[in-house]
């Protein structure tokens, strides 16, 4: 199966799940904490270096050990289904990416929007499903954030009653289906929490 890991470079925190700031990289994708093509992706000439841009510290979230069997309980649970799962830490950097072989790789970022949409409202994606068709404002907020998606499938994690990151899942129809999936996961990180 492939793993994409989150690099060190994609930690980070700062205003609530926010695009990095301008000035560190250019066109950045919006996802937060991506800092974009630092230098315009070319290496630093051999005089005049500018200044390394200041990231932000480490988000605490679960652990690696803790999202990959996440992950891995959540594909579990959705047998016969191709999915993707991602788990987020408290500024919504990923975690982890988990792309079975058998799943296209969109559904990674369709899954890392639900979690991000999960740990923005702490909520169920589901649930903020539901407050969209009541409230307009909420809609237009979601239709405006390529980062949030109110589709079934994105579950906020609490460690006693503390919001401590999200996990999102991608590919099952119909996305309650990708709910359930999530439930597994969530279930499986019910162990100690770093």
């Amino acid at each position: 199966m492939r793993l994409l890991v989150s690099c060190a470079l994609l930690i980070g925190i700062g205003a609530p799940l926010m695009a990095a700031p301008a000035e560190i990289g250019q066109k950045t994708s919006g996802f937060p904490g991506d800092y974009g093509r630092l230098f315009d992706g070319l290496p630093l000439p051999d005089t005049q270096k500018p200044p390394r841009p200041q990231f932000p510290p480490y988000a605490p979230g679960p652990s690696i050990e803790q999202a990959l069997t996440a992950a891995q309980a959540a594909v579990k649970a959705c047998a016969g289904y191709s999915v993707a799962v991602s788990v987020v830490d408290t500024a919504g950097m990923p975690k982890i990416f988990y792309v079975p072989d058998t799943t296209a790789g969109f559904h990674a970022y369709t899954a890392l929007r639900k979690a991000i949409t999960a740990l923005s409202f702490g909520k169920p994606t589901s649930a903020v499903a539901a407050m969209t068709r009541q409230d307009a404002k909420l809609a237009a907020r979601i239709r405006g954030d390529g980062n949030l998606l109110a589709f079934a499938g994105g579950l906020p994690v609490y460690r006693q009653g503390k919001l401590i990151g999200a996990i999102g899942i991608s590919g099952a129809e119909p996305s309650a289906v990708d709910e359930r999936c999530a439930e597994a996961g969530l279930t499986a990180l019910e162990g100690p929490q770093t």
